[in-house]
């Protein structure tokens, strides 16, 4: 019986001891995960903030219609075959039923339709609707009906920030220069691009960066999944996230934390990366109803070497009390000098 009670005594012991050891471990798995949780909010609320200048070619969700035109045809007389049935701002989606992916493609189809009714369907502001046109020869078996459109947008921008595999850049959304407006992106690149030069902004006249951009695949440094109010995002390559590991990633501060007073901007307009002194001179709203911030470059060295903004720095980070805030927007045109910029927030919101 002793020995019988001394075993359940041994037997109690190890099986607390147990219990103790399964607690203590269940104790610090619940630490780990409390402490990859806060790393992983810490990362969350941080951006490596670049100002990088690269090259941006977006494609668009349909062919976008500029505007529409007179043509004359064999007999010289004019006309205008697609005035009010194909409007400023629509986008062709098929033609014959046909989906319609490039300008090329949309020009061959009318040229050699062979005089037959063109049946169109079009996003007409969120609606698909369709359309026919009539169209005119204008030369032995070439046909037309006067329009002008556009199957894709390129030019320069500043990437402003990346967050893991992700970027935000411009600091606003492409819009179309003719229509004036939002465009529908079916996706698109960033490409690497080589900075020759800067034509300085005057009073009336905004200058810009001058660069080259070569559209090969091994050039690429993103691709773009969406054209927002304000700004372009997406997710950058492998290779391009392995060129900026070493850079540092700030705290983001919020519209909150903004004061007027001095910040910087970062750019690498000058070839390489370098921060600018700047002021934030007010906190105004602007016509989406959304806070924005009037900026001043103070910055001699910039102002030497470009007037003050110009255009191609759209997206350039703005930094403030060791935070990210924001991004660069627009230009005054007749002030070089000063623009404004967004906050950081209602980018990565």
């Amino acid at each position: 019986m002793r020995k019988y009670r001394q075993f359940l005594r041994i037997l109690l012991a190890f099986n607390i001891a147990f219990i103790i050891v399964i607690a203590g471990l269940g104790f610090k798995q619940e630490q780990d995960d409390k402490k990859v949780a806060s790393v992983s909010a810490d990362v969350d609320k941080k951006a490596v903030p670049l100002g990088k200048t690269v090259g941006i070619y977006v494609n668009t969700k349909g062919i976008l219609v500029i505007d529409t035109g007179e043509v004359t045809d064999l007999y010289g007389n004019t006309t205008a075959p697609a005035k009010n049935k194909l409007i400023k701002g629509d986008y062709i989606l098929e033609l014959n039923d046909v989906k319609i992916k490039t300008k090329k493609q949309l020009i061959e189809a009318i040229t050699d339709c062979g005089g037959e009714t063109l049946d169109f369907v079009v996003k007409r502001n969120s609606d698909k609707v369709e359309v026919k046109v009539e169209p005119v020869e204008t030369g032995v078996d070439t046909y037309k009906i006067g329009i002008w459109v556009r199957d894709d947008l390129q030019g320069l921008g500043t990437i402003t920030y990346v967050r893991g595999d992700e970027f935000g850049a411009l600091g606003h959304s492409i819009t179309d220069t003719d229509t004036g407006e939002l465009m529908e992106v079916s996706g698109g690149k960033l490409y690497l691009a080589d900075i020759y030069g800067v034509e300085k902004g005057v009073s009336g006249t905004p200058g810009e960066i001058e660069g080259m951009i070569t559209y090969d695949t091994e050039n690429v440094v993103g691709e773009i999944t969406g054209n927002k109010t304000y700004g372009i995002f997406g997710n950058i390559t492998e290779e391009f996230g392995n060129d900026i590991l070493e850079e540092a990633a700030l705290p983001l501060g919020m519209e909150k934390d903004v004061e007027t007073g001095r910040a910087q901007i970062q750019t690498y307009v000058s070839g390489e990366k370098k921060l600018y002194n700047i002021e934030i001179e007010g906190i105004h709203k602007n016509q989406n109803g959304d806070k924005e911030m009037e900026i001043k470059v103070t910055d001699d060295e910039l102002l030497n070497l470009t007037g003050g903004i110009v255009q191609g720095m759209s997206g350039s980070p703005i930094i403030q009390n060791g935070k990210l805030i924001g991004a660069v927007t627009h230009v005054f045109v007749n002030d070089p000098t000063r623009g404004y910029g967004i906050f950081i927030d209602k980018m990565v919101g």
